[in-house]
């Protein structure tokens, strides 16, 4: 059996309904996939001799975000010490799954899009003070087509806020005031409380999952309109056990990805803070009034701005956090002799994981009787109707 196979009935509902999906299925079980991608990665190549960084962890394409601030990777979750390699593979095979285009003779990435990717890899690698390459979509965006402001956000109806407003929780809830406060506290920001109430509250689901509060906060005392709302996200980290070759650094999951963040998106998240509750640890954000994450699926024009800018982005992290004394020229050298092999990794885990989607849906027909009506009559309780993380 397939290293990337589960079984539909012991699946999460929202899960199965995400893999569903005409249109994006496969891609939404590729991103499922992480740590067992991560996992057979180790059993294809050796990992002892890889220069070590501090990852992203899972830089895949619909991870990439776009602001009034600019655009980047998001999405730490993943984020630890480990072999700079998994960086590259995790987002080759994202780009290959997003090909709008045919193959090409029979691989699933242009060889020039791989040629992109290295370019963009390697300045960032060898100049990571230049502050990296943004992808030339960001030309075509227009400031006014933007919410400048949390208070237009929440006018407009705005994802987030949606959310909120389909699992509402008391304004006086004891467990969101207390994930609110030790959010705040770890940002020095408790005089907040002070200027600001608290207008909504309510929780929401990722797609995978991980539970958040979202917590709206309007100024108390604002007669010229000169203070905007806040708007705030806290949701549970993803806590991935350590292993031989993957480990987190840091004695808080919150503080690994706010880490993450400044690496491989500085100045794109708002007001990033943590904290524990009730033995949970929890990661905050302040919620942009405007973003943009690619959905479709993209041409080769497409995929070459993508390549180049995240190419550039990964490798200016990478070259900041070598550990134990390795140096950008080591890496380099390490790169090149095996670059060939981490895109042909790639495409032979992205075609395990296809056809093991496959699979998933064949054994997904064949409980019809007992998922089908539940999948189609029935909707997650606090899960969101889209399936945006």
């Amino acid at each position: 059996m397939s290293d990337f196979f589960k079984k539909p009935q012991e699946d999460q509902l929202l899960n199965i309904l995400n893999y569903q999906n005409d249109s994006r299925g496969a891609f939404f079980y590729f991103r499922s996939m992480s740590i067992r991608m991560q996992e057979r990665f180790a059993t294809l190549i050796d990992h002892k001799d890889m220069p070590r960084v501090f990852l992203h962890g899972n830089p895949h394409i619909e991870n990439f975000v776009i602001t009034d601030k600019g655009a980047a990777m998001v999405d730490f979750d993943r984020s630890r010490l480990g072999p700079y390699a998994w960086d590259i593979v995790r987002f080759l095979s994202s780009v290959a799954l997003k090909n709008k285009n045919k193959k090409y003779k029979n691989k699933l990435l242009s060889d020039i899009v791989l040629e992109y990717f290295i370019e963009g890899y390697l300045r960032g690698l060898f100049v990571p003070d230049m502050p990296f390459k943004q992808i030339s979509a960001l030309l075509y965006l227009t400031p006014t087509s933007w919410n400048k402001t949390t208070s237009e956000y929440i006018k407009s109806n705005g994802k987030w806020y949606q959310k909120l407003k389909e699992n509402p929780l008391p304004l006086t809830d004891e467990n969101a005031l207390a994930v609110l406060r030790g959010y705040l506290e770890s940002r020095n920001e408790l005089h907040l409380l002070e200027t600001y109430h608290i207008e909504g509250i309510g929780q929401a689901m990722g797609s995978f999952g991980n539970r958040r509060y979202l917590i709206l906060l309007a100024p108390k005392d604002n007669p010229n309109g000169e203070l905007d709302r806040i708007f705030l996200d806290i949701k549970t980290v993803y806590q991935d056990a350590d292993n031989e070759f993957y480990k987190n650094p840091f004695p808080h999951h919150g503080q690994r990805m706010i880490k993450a963040s400044e690496l491989y998106a500085p100045n794109i998240e708002l007001r990033m803070g943590f904290c524990t509750y009730n033995g949970t640890e929890f990661w905050g954000r302040q919620i942009p009034p405007f973003t943009i994450k690619p959905k479709d699926k993209m041409s080769v024009i497409q995929q070459l701005d993508f390549a180049y800018s995240v190419g550039s982005q990964i490798g200016q992290a990478h070259a900041k956090t070598l550990q134990n004394g390795a140096t950008v020229e080591q890496l380099y050298a390490h790169l090149k002799d095996n670059y060939s092999r981490f895109t042909e990794l790639a495409i032979q885990m992205n075609t395990e994981i296809i056809a093991a989607h496959k699979i998933y849906l064949t054994e997904l027909k064949k409980l019809n009787i007992k998922i089908g009506k539940k999948v189609s009559n029935s909707k997650p309780k606090n899960s969101p109707n889209k399936d945006k993380k």
